[in-house]
């Protein structure tokens, strides 16, 4: 394996393990573009490697995959966790530091939907924080566009949903 190879797929492992929550891949990628530290697709083979060699997993909600430390990469990472500089290292940190609550925020709406077994379909949209469910609705709808829209439109949507909800609650 090429050195600088190693060196992104290692720091994947230690955005994901100091991160404390699954980062998208968008949120990977954005890492290494905005530290001008490679390009797109050496990223995005960084981040397939990982999941291949089975150091990382994925978790994919509709249209969002976010992706998890296993205990194999948590290993690996030990293992060759000289390779992160001290200069990279300052960088995950900043990184981390100025993204991580809008990063959390990113990643704690899910929306994903199935085919019903009686016909039509089953939307189930979810706010999490710090991965315990907040807020749990499930919903049968006649069409899969109908499912699509509510899912693509969860994240906008959601913080009114729940306000409106919390409301009702207190009242």
């Amino acid at each position: 394996m090429a050195e600088p190879t190693m060196i992104y797929k290692i720091t994947i492992l230690e955005l994901l393990q100091r991160s404390s929550f699954p980062l998208s891949n968008s949120q990977i990628t954005d890492f290494f573009l905005e530290g001008d530290l490679t390009d797109y697709f050496t990223a995005q083979q960084a981040i397939s490697d990982d999941e291949d060699a089975g150091l990382i997993v994925s978790t994919t909600n509709h249209n969002n995959t976010t992706y998890s430390i296993t205990e194999e990469g948590k290993k690996t990472l030990e293992l060759f966790k000289e390779k992160i500089t001290p200069a990279l290292s300052k960088d995950i940190n900043k990184y981390l530091k100025a993204n991580s609550i809008t990063m959390k925020e990113e990643n704690s709406y899910k929306a994903t939907y199935f085919k019903a077994d009686r016909g039509g379909y089953v939307v189930q949209l979810r706010i999490t924080e710090n991965d315990v469910p907040t807020m749990d609705l499930s919903f049968h709808v006649a069409s899969k566009e109908q499912a699509e829209t509510l899912c693509n439109n969860w994240k906008v949507k959601s913080d009114d949903v729940y306000m409106s909800i919390m409301d009702i609650l207190m009242t």
